[in-house]
């Protein structure tokens, strides 16, 4: 227990950024001696697809305005994933943590998964001339792997604090639109929802799955990394101040005081 309490973010951090850069240096080993991969990834797990699309190859207008593109599809696709593995409950990918699945062990897993969405970015960039500059950098690679593994090592304060604004709009039920936020009717009803029914549906929804994965990342922008960013005096590294992968709706019922 006391493993859960005093578990070191620092310890984490660090050892994200060792995955990462690990991962990359074998990427860059791989595609020295092998055909990039397409751009839309097909993992292992079922209905896993990705519903955000990387951005069209050589976009000379970007790089003429310095402007990189967003690591949000990225992000969002990879906390999918995340919510997909952990519902398939693998064993040998813990994605949660459990009495069996120490904080260690998760962040791990993880870091590994946001370290093979980076990897695959490296390789679509470079299997199309004029893309080459989408690929991340070392900055963009370390912020990317740091939400993954804040959003999964706090899967239930989010997951809590998603249900309980949802619970508040009562529109929300009303027109049964619950699956929109990626959650069950039931799991805003007093008593909750079935796990074995919710792990089934997210293994078969993708696009509930994605909907929940947005919801998450965001509620973990606003409620973990601007705090822990404004009282540093600091901004991530991408700029982010808002979010710009939420529709109005959805904004006003998880940040009804807005999001700044």
């Amino acid at each position: 227990m006391a493993m859960y309490i005093h578990f070191s973010m620092f310890n984490l951090a660090f050892l994200v950024l060792v995955l990462v850069q690990v991962q990359m240096a074998k990427s860059f080993a791989f595609q020295m001696f092998s055909k990039p991969s397409a751009t839309v990834v097909q993992t292992k797990y079922m209905g896993s697809t990705r519903l955000y699309m990387a951005e069209g190859p050589g976009d000379k207008l970007r790089d003429s305005t310095g402007i990189r593109p967003s690591l949000n599809p990225t992000i969002i696709n990879t906390i999918s994933d995340a919510l997909l593995i952990r519902a398939a409950n693998d064993e040998s990918r813990p994605m949660e943590v459990s009495s069996s699945n120490e904080p260690l062990q998760v962040a791990v897993e993880a870091g590994k998964l946001a370290s093979q969405a980076i990897e695959n970015r490296a390789k679509t960039s470079n299997a199309v001339k004029g893309d080459e500059t989408s690929a991340f950098t070392q900055d963009e690679s370390q912020l990317i792997a740091g939400r993954v593994v804040g959003v999964v090592m706090r899967w239930k304060e989010l997951e809590d604090a998603l249900v309980e604004r949802v619970k508040v709009a009562k529109w929300v039920t009303k027109y049964g639109e619950e699956a929109s936020f990626g959650l069950l009717k039931d799991e805003c009803k007093e008593d909750g929802c079935d796990e074995k029914d919710l792990r089934q549906r997210l293994k078969d929804d993708p696009l509930m799955r994605m909907c929940r994965a947005e919801c998450l990342y965001a509620l973990f922008l606003k409620n973990v990394e601007l705090p822990a960013m404004e009282k540093a005096g600091q901004i991530a590294s991408d700029g982010s101040k808002g979010i710009d992968f939420l529709d109005a709706d959805r904004m006003e019922v998880l940040f009804p005081d807005g999001f700044e």
